[in-house]
């Protein structure tokens, strides 16, 4: 069992709420060894899957590296941007033939393709002109990138299409919707555009730009084909409809700061949906989640403390069982259910909010009525050394995480570790000269 390698801030000082305790020995924390790599020299910010056994990071030290997520061994070094690296996108695979490909785009203004196999570039792209804040997957032909202004380009590097941003801020988020469109968030604007995806000349046309918040959107995330949401740096969570990009209703609002400086303590940081019904909510230091089926998005779930600072990310591991926040106080937290005293019930659970809660939808949205469910505190990873920017997931196998420390940790799972170490130790064994 790995110990706190740091214990970077004061749990009892006076300007926080209490904030939980885990359980001496952490019994229910699956993660418990680690794999620190050490090879970027600045901010590490970005996490990429590109398979079930590699994946990508990259940071501000203008480099992205790729790794085996089983060993840590470093794979490849992909050298040539000459600012932060600022947004990773995956091509997948198309033929057979051809391997998938990375996209990182950067403030140089150069957006590169990699190959993901060999980390050799196959393509320098310049003619975006600007900062790339983002980049986004439109099909398995054409991506988007988005800063100063929105350009659309096909898998071989060719620009199909550039459009100035018409906001005042870089777009620095991007999400499709239904019918062919691109909803991009520039500020607190939301900028929404036409994909023209004819495959003879693919284009761009701007077609609406709608003022929604307050202050700055921080997140933007589809739910289904019918809405997505927004939220801001204060705290306001928007849901919209696709079809005539209307706001439908306001998830979550706080109290107007009325001091002279705003310091966005519910800052949305990070907005998950799962089973196109549940909208998880990273909100200050704690996270929140609302029924969005329900008449109000009835709020069911909700850990109003989870971190002493912000939660920078969060996402879904092993399977739905455990939820993974992490924060600006240098932890990732797991959220759950303790073990089920009904077994029989346990293993009927099918969706991720039953595997999560041990609820099924109408049990939990029937609790909400007289009070909100709130997870218990299964495990806390403590090693690095600065803020938590980046997570990532390889179901039972491990996490990953990147942090302002420079580093990347891979959080094993212990008892995975066990089986692949005796199935090592076997197959040594058996092919010891008919020693058995």
């Amino acid at each position: 069992m790995f110990q706190r390698l740091l214990n970077p801030v004061d749990r009892n000082r006076k300007d926080t709420e209490p904030c939980e305790e885990v359980e001496d020995g952490q019994p229910h924390n699956p993660y418990t060894e680690i794999l620190v790599l050490q090879y970027h020299n600045d901010i590490v910010r970005l996490l990429l899957q590109i398979n079930d056994k590699r994946f990508v990071s990259a940071g501000d030290d203008n480099i992205a590296v790729i790794w085996d997520v089983q060993y840590g061994r470093h794979v490849a070094t992909l050298i040539g941007h000459t600012l932060p690296i600022t947004s990773l996108l995956l091509l997948p695979r198309v033929e057979e033939n051809n391997d998938s490909c990375i996209v990182t785009g950067s403030s140089d203004k150069h957006i590169k393709i990699w190959s993901a196999e060999t980390g050799e570039c196959l393509t320098d792209l310049t003619e975006h002109e600007s900062s790339i804040r983002c980049l986004l997957l439109i099909n398995q032909e054409i991506f988007c990138a988005g800063g100063n202004s929105v350009s659309l380009w096909n898998r071989n590097g060719k620009l199909l299409d550039l459009i100035k941003n018409s906001a005042a801020e870089d777009i620095h988020l991007m999400i499709t919707i239904k019918n062919d469109r691109l909803i991009t968030a520039a500020d607190r604007d939301l900028v929404v555009y036409k994909l023209n995806l004819d495959k003879m000349l693919p284009k761009l046309e701007k077609i609406d730009h709608i003022q929604s918040h307050f202050e700055a959107i921080q997140s933007l995330t589809p739910i289904s084909s019918s809405c997505f949401a927004t939220g801001s740096v204060d705290g306001m969570i928007l849901l919209w409809t696709s079809s005539n990009l209307q706001q439908t209703k306001v998830l979550h609002e706080v109290p107007e700061d009325k001091s002279d400086v705003k310091r966005f303590s519910y800052n949305v940081q990070s907005l998950v949906c799962v089973q196109e019904r549940y909208l998880f909510a990273a909100v200050g230091r704690g996270f929140y989640v609302f029924d969005i089926a329900s008449d109000k998005g009835k709020l069911v779930i909700r850990k109003k403390t989870a971190h002493l600072s912000k939660i920078t990310c969060l996402g879904f591991t092993c399977e739905g069982e455990i939820l993974a926040t992490c924060s600006e106080d240098r932890c990732m937290r797991l959220w759950g259910r303790k073990s089920s005293s009904d077994p029989w019930k346990a293993d009927r659970a099918i969706t991720t909010i039953e595997r999560f809660t041990g609820m099924q939808s109408h049990e939990l949205l029937n609790l909400a009525q007289n009070s909100v469910w709130e997870p218990s505190l299964l495990g806390e990873c403590c090693a690095h050394g600065g803020p938590i920017q980046g997570f990532l997931d390889f179901e039972y196998e491990s996490i990953v995480t990147c942090g302002s420390d420079n580093i990347v940790i891979i959080w094993k799972n212990s008892e995975m570790q066990k089986v692949r170490r005796n199935q090592a130790v076997q197959k040594l064994l058996l092919n010891a000269d008919g020693i058995v």
